[in-house]
């Protein structure tokens, strides 16, 4: 529909909506010159044509009596072709004009928004559009502006207004669920997702913010179903598989674990759950806990030596141990060490195993760097270097050693009982 020629101007039904605030209170329509009224009416039809460069053209070429509206269209036109520094400018320009003019700064709003400037969004729409009578897309822009600005006082009450309006607009429920999220209100983060899960059950996100909303609450039973829920909706994610299996594990349920496992190294994404070092260790931790060395041993050889992280060589360690393999278990020792290893526990353990194995000098000298490191595992080692002093003979080096820890820790009861035991052999 055209403008015609006159004083008076028809509009097409979107031009009606964007003169509206320009009416007076009278509801007066607005009155355009005649070369002007074609003007918009030309432009509007490219706009609904899909010529946007063809309406900007039009539109910039104008030299007649002006009004905000060619601004309007003009900011619109820009909008479309995502040139948003002239949007902004030709929207401020239609304010300029007509202060009032709410499709304006709407537009200008939602410009803002794009541009990452969430306060002087959230001023214009503060400004234009009412919580009560806004369309939802406005109020959720206007919400998610008040998010972006941390306001939760504000962004819950427009949440809140978008829920009552528009109960089935499930985008006010998501901004709902991220809003409590952001405030760490786990059991309104709850609410929020087994609601959406009513509407959208095999939806893996959902159950998952259900599973840390269960964790925040120490209801570990429950964080399992959600977490095992949020598998079952999209088995495809090893993320997914590792999280069911941490909580598992730290629950001690390492049968679960081993099955689990079993089932995913045999499945189609065998191939890429053993490259997933997380995975690995998890399921190696629980055939460890379980004792279960033949698949232990199965699965250490399913990452390969050269791949074994601090975590793999220890349950290597152990499960050479188990099997009476000491040399074996030393080895994996030996080449956690050389990597760098600075647990003093480690440290005592090598060398606890070099001297069951009467490799005296490399026991000392492991004992002797485990005291070196941080952690209670070095006050231990200055016991069992003690130790290996007496059953050496080195009672004098054993007495020297020990009166120097307990200089430092007078409460060590055990290292006064091998003090003790070190004078005595040296009165006899």
């Amino acid at each position: 529909m055209q403008y015609r020629r006159g004083t008076t101007a028809a509009f097409s039904i979107a031009l009606c909506v964007m003169l509206a605030s320009t009416r007076c209170k009278a509801e007066e329509p607005v009155r355009l010159p005649p070369d002007l009224a074609e003007l918009l009416s030309a432009a509007q039809r490219d706009l609904e044509g899909g010529r946007h460069a063809e309406a900007i053209t039009r539109l910039n070429a104008f030299r007649g009596q002006d009004h905000a509206l060619r601004h309007l269209l003009l900011g619109h036109a820009y909008v479309r072709q995502s040139d948003l520094l002239n949007a902004a400018s030709a929207y401020q320009d239609a304010l300029a004009m007509d202060g009032s003019m709410k499709e304006a700064g709407v537009g200008l709003a939602q410009v803002r928004a794009r541009q990452g400037q969430w306060a002087r969004a959230a001023e214009l729409l503060g400004r234009f559009a009412s919580p009560d009578t806004c369309k939802a897309d406005l109020l959720l822009l206007y919400a998610q502006a008040a998010r972006q600005l941390e306001d939760r006082r504000l962004t819950g009450l427009l949440v809140r207004k978008g829920i009552l309006r528009f109960p089935r607009d499930l985008r006010f429920r998501h901004l709902d669920l991220a809003r409590c999220i952001d405030a760490s209100d786990h059991a309104g983060a709850r609410r929020a997702a087994m609601y959406l899960l009513t509407t959208s059950p095999t939806d893996p996100a959902l159950w998952q913010q259900v599973a840390l909303a269960r964790s925040a609450a120490h209801e570990d039973v429950g964080r399992i179903a959600a977490l095992e829920a949020s598998l079952l909706c999209d088995p495809s994610d090893l993320v997914r598989h590792r999280q069911f299996l941490t909580a598992q594990l730290a629950a001690g349920n390492w049968p679960t674990v081993v099955k689990h496992g079993r089932s995913l190294l045999e499945g189609p994404l065998g191939k890429a759950a053993a490259a997933d070092t997380g995975v690995m260790e998890l399921l190696l931790t629980a055939a460890d806990m379980g004792r279960q060395d033949e698949v232990l041993t199965t699965w250490l050889d399913r990452v390969g030596e050269k791949a074994h992280t601090r975590a793999m060589h220890l349950v290597a360690a152990r499960l050479a141990l188990r099997r009476g393999k000491t040399t074996a278990a030393r080895q994996a020792l030996d080449r956690l060490i050389d990597a760098g290893e600075a647990d003093p526990a480690v440290y005592v353990w090598a060398g606890h195993l070099a001297e069951t194995a009467s490799d005296w000098p490399q026991a000392e000298t492991l004992y002797a760097h485990a005291r070196t490191l941080d952690g209670r595992p070095s006050r231990l080692a200055t016991l069992y270097l003690a130790r290996l002093h007496l059953r050496r003979d080195r009672r004098t080096e054993a007495a020297r050693l020990l009166r120097r820890h307990l200089d430092r820790y007078p409460e060590d009861a055990p290292a006064r009982a091998l003090l003790a035991l070190a004078a005595a052999a040296r009165s006899e």
